[in-house]
Order: structure tokens, then sequence, then C-alpha cells
């Protein structure tokens, strides 16, 4: 009977050090450089405009929102917007951050989305060429991320682009809302 039991012993040793057994582990996912995502996305984005926006022009930019709530923008959204600032800006743009109503476009009476007047007019206000507008939303393994320029005379969206990183726990601290400690 000893015999036995040592013999299924070594046999489940074996199997559990060899690999063939359960995971006991968590697969860990790395973050991406983030900064360098974001210069990458305001590259492509630049590469692909539908029509011109002249070094110089001030673009406005507004903090990218959680696709699940328009109303929240959490650290990621935050430094995502400040990176395609800074990007933007080192291609030749002036920019500037504004903190426009979450849901920046709205139906008009025939079911057109169209800017708000009070946007336009602060938009004008400022003699902005084009809007940038992005969401966000979290994943299992990724968080997704679509951006676009919009030429703020048309309401055209001018170019985009949509992009996703691994949630590594850089990206997962950033983009998921703290538990609230009661």
């Amino acid at each position: 009977m000893n015999k036995h039991h040592l013999l299924a012993t070594v046999l489940l040793t074996t199997i559990l050090l060899g690999g063939c057994g359960p995971r006991f582990y968590q697969d860990t996912v790395e973050d991406d450089n983030l900064v360098e995502v974001s210069y990458n996305a305001v590259d492509q984005m630049l590469t692909t405009l539908k029509q011109p926006l002249p070094r110089g022009s001030l673009v406005v930019i507004n903090s990218l929102v959680n696709v699940d709530n328009l109303g929240q923008t959490l650290p990621f959204g935050r430094i995502v917007s400040d990176q395609i600032t800074s990007a933007l800006h080192q291609s030749g743009y002036r920019v500037m951050g504004m903190e426009l109503p979450t849901e920046i476009f709205a139906k008009n009476d025939v079911g057109i989305l169209e800017l708000p007047e009070k946007t336009k007019e602060a938009l004008n206000a400022v003699h902005a060429n084009a809007l940038v507008i992005g969401t966000y939303a979290t994943g299992r393994k990724n968080v997704y991320v679509s951006l676009r320029i919009v030429d703020i005379a048309t309401q055209n969206i001018v170019t985009s682009t949509d992009y996703s990183i691994p949630m590594g726990p850089d990206a997962k601290r950033m983009a998921t809302i703290p538990e609230s400690k009661d």
C-alpha cells in the first residue's frame, strides 16, 4: 500500500511540476509606453487628415471620457489628453485644453448631430480651428481608445484613429474606478 501512495505522489508531483496540472499563477500583462502610443496616434491622425489643418492652427483638446459614462474622465483619459496636447504642440500646432461639456455633440431638431450653440460660441471666442475629442473603454486585457479631430467650422471629422493598449498595472490603475472605502 505504501508503494502505491509513493507512486501516486511521485506521479502527481511530476504532472504538476511538468506544467500539465492546473495553473496557480496569473498571466502578467506589461504596460506599453503610453507616451509613445499617444504620440504615434497623433502622427497617424496628422498623416490622414481629410482636409488641411495648417501648422499654427489652434486646436482645442477635451479630456477623453469613459465610453460607459460620458460624464466621467479618469486619470487615463486626462493623461492621454495631455500627451496628445504635447504631441500636437511639438508638431507645430497651438493647443488649448478646454473643459467642454462631456456630451459635445447634440442632436438638432431633425436628428443630426452638431455642436451646441454654447460650445460653438466658446470655440469661436478663442478662434479655434479644430477640436480633439475621444473616448476610451476598458476591456479585460486592453484599454480601447478612439480619437477624432473635428473641424469646428464644418463640424466634420477630418481624421480619426483607434487603438488599444494592454491593461498592464499602470493602465489598469488609471482606467478603472477606484473602489470606495466605506
